[in-house]
């Protein structure tokens, strides 16, 4: 159901992107290597959560998440220019040059 086309994406290493009402094989393929153990971990939880409250929301939600962060994350250079420019615009400085980006993520 949800898979973008082959040109619109651009690194050959990785399937299409996901599009809406992709399924969580087809998200977590679309991911790059490094995103997929929390991928799997984060799935995991919204599925034991499903299972308590018996509701989908959380599941849903996950995955929703993990499809747009395969969009945002695809192409490293442009996402740490994104993500450095973000956390420049909220906090007023540019974050260290050498700082990684999952470090900056994790101060937005």
């Amino acid at each position: 159901m949800g898979m973008a086309s082959p040109a619109e994406h651009s690194p050959a290493a990785l399937p299409p992107l996901p599009l809406p009402g992709a399924t969580p094989r087809e998200i977590r393929a679309a991911l790059r290597p490094e995103f997929r153990e929390e991928f799997d971990k984060d799935y995991r939880a919204a599925l034991e959560e499903a299972g308590r409250t018996l509701e989908l929301e959380a599941v849903h939600d996950t995955l929703e998440h993990w499809r747009r962060r395969s969009w945002i994350t695809r192409e490293p250079a442009e996402h740490r220019r994104v993500v450095r420019r973000a956390a420049e615009l909220l906090s007023g400085e540019l974050p260290p040059a050498d700082e990684p980006v999952a470090i900056t993520e994790t101060r937005l």
